[in-house]
C-alpha cells in the first residue's frame, strides 16, 4: 500500500535493526494500529492513564525515560512533558510520524536505541557460536543522566520475538531460542527492578486465541514462562479483532500493569 511505502521511507533504524527486522515490525505495527485503531482504543488509554499515575507520585521531576515509544499512542506525552524537565523515550525504530509529533514538545527527545543490547551482537553473530549474554548494563547505560521515573510500556513481551525468530533461522533450535529469549526477558525485568526510582511496567501477560462464537480455543502465557510481579491494574486488549487474523479467530491479550518504589524495592 501507498501509505506504507511512504511509512517504510520515513524509517530510522541501524543496519543491525533493519538485518533482524526491527524495521518491518515497526511498519507492520504502524499499519496494524491504523486498522485496528478502535479496538486499541481502550488499551491505550488504560496505558496512558497507569503511567500518568507512576509519574505523578515522582518527588524528584527532571528528567524520565520511556521505553517503547512505538506510534507514541499510548503514551501520555503532553502531560509528561508539563511534569518534567526532560522526557526521553528509546526504541531501536522510529517512524517519521512519531518523530513528528515528539517535536511538538521542545523537552521531548527520541533516542534510537536497543534496550536489550542484542541487536549488534546478534547482527554479528555466526552460527554454531555462543549466544550473546544478555546483560543489564543495557538498560542503565542508556543515557548519562539517572532517572526520576522508568516506564517499560507494552514493550516486554516484544523484547525476545525478533532475536528468537533470528537465532532459529541461523539454526539454534526452538527450545534454546526459548530460552535465549527468557534470559532477555528476566534481563529487563531485574533491570527494571534495579532502578533506583519510580518504575511503572506495562507488559502483555497472556494470550487468548477466541473462536467465532467468543470460546477460548488456544492460552498461552505471553511471556515464555515467566510470571509478572504482582499487578495495581489488568485489562484486556482486542489486539486482532476477528477478520485481522482471519475470518473465524480474534486474539485477545491479558495486559497486566505494576510499579516499584526503586531501589530495587517491589510493591
Amino acid at each position: 500500500m501507498l501509505v506504507e511505502l511512504v511509512a517504510w521511507a520515513g524509517i530510522q533504524a541501524d543496519p543491525a535493526a533493519r538485518r533482524l527486522g526491527y524495521a518491518k515490525a515497526a511498519v507492520s505495527l504502524w499499519s496494524r494500529r491504523r486498522r485496528c485503531h478502535r479496538a486499541w482504543a481502550g488499551h491505550e488509554q488504560q496505558t496512558r492513564e497507569f503511567a500518568l499515575s507512576i509519574a505523578q507520585a515522582c518527588r524528584h521531576r527532571d528528567t524520565a525515560w520511556l521505553l517503547g515509544g512505538g506510534t507514541l499512542a499510548d503514551l501520555p506525552l503532553a502531560e509528561l512533558s508539563a511534569l518534567f524537565k526532560r522526557v526521553v523515550i528509546f526504541d531501536i525504530v522510529w517512524l517519521a510520524s512519531a518523530r513528528r509529533r515528539a517535536k511538538q514538545f521542545p523537552n521531548v527527545e527520541l533516542r534510537q536505541a536497543d534496550v536489550t543490547g542484542m541487536v549488534a551482537p546478534l547482527a554479528e553473530w555466526r552460527a554454531g557460536l555462543p549466544l550473546p549474554i544478555p546483560s543489564m548494563r543495557a538498560l542503565a547505560e542508556l543515557d548519562s543522566v539517572p532517572p526520576d521515573c522508568v516506564l517499560s510500556l507494552n514493550l516486554l513481551s516484544q523484547l525476545p520475538l525478533l532475536p528468537m525468530e533470528y537465532v532459529q533461522k541461523h539454526g539454534v533450535s526452538r527450545v534454546g531460542a526459548e530460552s535465549f529469549g527468557r534470559a532477555i526477558l528476566q534481563m529487563h525485568l531485574d533491570a527494571l527492578q534495579g532502578m533506583s526510582c519510580p518504575v511503572g511496567l506495562v507488559a502483555d501477560a497472556r494470550r487468548i486465541w477466541r473462536s467465532r462464537a467468543g470460546e477460548t480455543v488456544m492460552s498461552e502465557n505471553a511471556l515464555l514462562g515467566l510470571s509478572l510481579p504482582t499487578p495495581q491494574r489488568e485489562w484486556r486488549w482486542p489486539v486482532a479483532p476477528r477478520g485481522e487474523i482471519d475470518n473465524e479467530t480474534s486474539l485477545d491479550i491479558t495486559v497486566q500493569a505494576s510499579r516499584w518504589d526503586g531501589a530495587g524495592s517491589g510493591r
